[in-house]
């Protein structure tokens, strides 16, 4: 029985969004405390030339636009705020961290299935997840197009 559950969104609004669904059915299920975290990720910028405004500053309103995101998926999905979470930094281990920090017994994260170079090169958050996580994973299958 799970009584916190942790879901990791791309923030892709709720409708027609598997992890999110299955993140209340399961809230729902277990009448369990849902958070909700999108990581977003550092800028790095070497040896690019230079940016029209102040890297920091665009992760600045990059992590301002997932908090305004996470409040409006967190209404919708009767999520406190304090359990919204939009930390700056690497999606796998903050999103570990999170889940270990909150006590959560489940995390629940999307898959898109990168297959080739781009796994590879990218990884797997999901699969990061799932392999370095001490909690139960959710992994749920994510189609585009």
């Amino acid at each position: 029985m799970y009584k916190k559950i942790l879901v990791a969104t791309d923030l892709i609004t709720l409708k027609d969004n598997k992890v999110l669904a299955k993140a209340l059915e399961l809230k729902k299920l277990y009448h369990a405390e849902l958070h909700i975290i999108h990581v977003v990720e550092r800028i790095y910028a070497y040896g690019t030339p230079p940016f029209p405004q102040n890297v920091v500053e665009w992760q600045n309103e990059f992590v301002s636009i997932a908090e305004q995101k996470l409040k409006k998926l967190g209404h919708e999905m009767d999520i406190l705020p304090d359990h919204r979470h939009a930390p700056l930094g690497n999606p796998k281990e903050l999103i570990i961290e999170k889940a270990n920090d909150i006590n959560a017994d489940l995390i629940i994260i999307g898959s898109h299935s990168r297959k080739g170079l781009s796994y590879l090169l990218l990884g797997s958050t999901a699969d990061g997840v799932a392999q370095a996580s001490n909690r139960d994973v959710l992994v749920v299958r994510v189609t585009t197009g």
